[in-house]
C-alpha cells in the first residue's frame, strides 16, 4: 500500500511538472508571423537615356547633354567628394559636380565602346589645357549600386614650362563614384583614358605629359598612382595646333 501511495504521489508531481513546462504556449508554438514590411526599393537610374546623346556618330551631342537636367542631377548624385584642383579660394572651392560640365564644355564629344561604355570629353573654354573625360560603365559588375563613373581631368602644373610647350607637366585627377582598387583599376577604364589621348592626338589638340596621377575616392581620400597605371602617357606629348593660345596667367 505504501508503495502504491508513493507511486501515485510521484505521478502527481510529474504531472504538475509537465503542466508547469507547457503553461507558456510560446515555448511550444512559434509566435505568430509579424506583418510583412513594406520595403520601397530605391529607384535607380540605369542611364539608358544617355544613349541618344551618342548620336550622330562619331561625336554625338555633348553640348546638349551637358545642359540636360538629368545629366546635372546625375553628377550631383554621384560625385559628392570635395575637389582641390579648381577654384581661386582654397576655402571655398566649387563643388565637383558643378565643375565637371565646365571641363566638358569646348570641343566636347560623346563616344561609345562595346555597347557598354560611354565617354564624354572636352575642355575648359579659353583654356583647353584643362581638359576632362567622364567615363561611364553601364555594365559594371556592381550594377546594383549603380553604374561605375570616373571623372578624369588634366591640370597644368604652373611651375616650369608654359602649358602649350613640349614637355609641360600635368596632373591627372581621377574622381570615382565607387571605391576602386588602386592596384587593379578596371582595364576598360585605363583603356578609355588612353583612347582619350588618341582622340586628342587625332584632333591635333594637346596631349599632356602626365607627371602625377591622383585617385580621389567617394570619401574624399586621395592617393597617388603611377600615371602609366591609369592609362596616361601612352602617346608622346603633343602641343595644341588648333586651339587659340590659352592665357596661362
Amino acid at each position: 500500500m505504501r508503495t502504491a501511495l508513493q507511486l501515485a504521489a510521484a505521478l502527481l508531481l510529474t504531472a504538475a511538472s509537465v503542466r508547469a513546462q507547457v503553461s507558456n504556449p510560446d515555448n511550444l508554438v512559434a509566435p505568430p508571423p509579424q506583418p510583412p514590411q513594406h520595403i520601397h526599393p530605391q529607384v535607380t537610374d540605369d542611364l539608358q537615356w544617355l544613349w541618344p546623346f551618342t548620336r550622330p556618330d562619331p561625336i554625338g551631342r555633348a553640348s546638349d547633354l551637358r545642359v540636360d537636367s538629368r545629366f546635372q542631377d546625375m553628377l550631383h548624385r554621384e560625385f559628392k567628394q570635395p575637389q582641390a584642383m579648381w577654384g581661386v579660394d582654397p576655402q571655398h572651392r566649387p563643388a565637383l559636380a558643378t565643375i565637371i560640365p565646365l571641363f566638358l564644355s569646348q570641343y566636347g564629344e560623346v563616344t561609345t565602346k562595346d555597347a557598354r561604355y560611354i565617354s564624354i570629353d572636352g575642355c575648359v573654354p579659353s583654356f583647353c589645357p584643362s581638359a576632362g573625360l567622364l567615363w561611364i560603365d553601364l555594365g559594371h559588375p556592381e550594377s546594383h549600386t549603380g553604374p561605375l563613373m570616373v571623372f578624369a581631368a588634366t591640370m597644368w602644373v604652373a611651375e616650369g614650362r608654359a602649358s602649350n610647350q613640349p614637355g609641360a607637366a600635368y596632373t591627372l585627377w581621377l574622381f570615382s563614384n565607387h571605391n576602386l582598387d588602386p592596384n587593379a583599376l578596371p582595364l576598360a577604364l585605363t583603356t578609355g583614358i588612353s583612347d582619350w589621348s588618341a582622340r586628342l592626338a587625332a584632333a591635333h589638340r594637346l596631349v599632356p605629359h602626365v607627371t602625377q596621377a591622383l585617385l580621389v575616392e567617394p570619401t574624399g581620400s586621395a592617393q597617388s598612382l603611377n600615371p602609366s597605371a591609369v592609362g596616361a602617357n601612352t602617346l608622346p606629348p603633343q602641343i595644341d595646333t588648333v586651339t587659340p593660345a590659352p592665357t596661362d596667367n
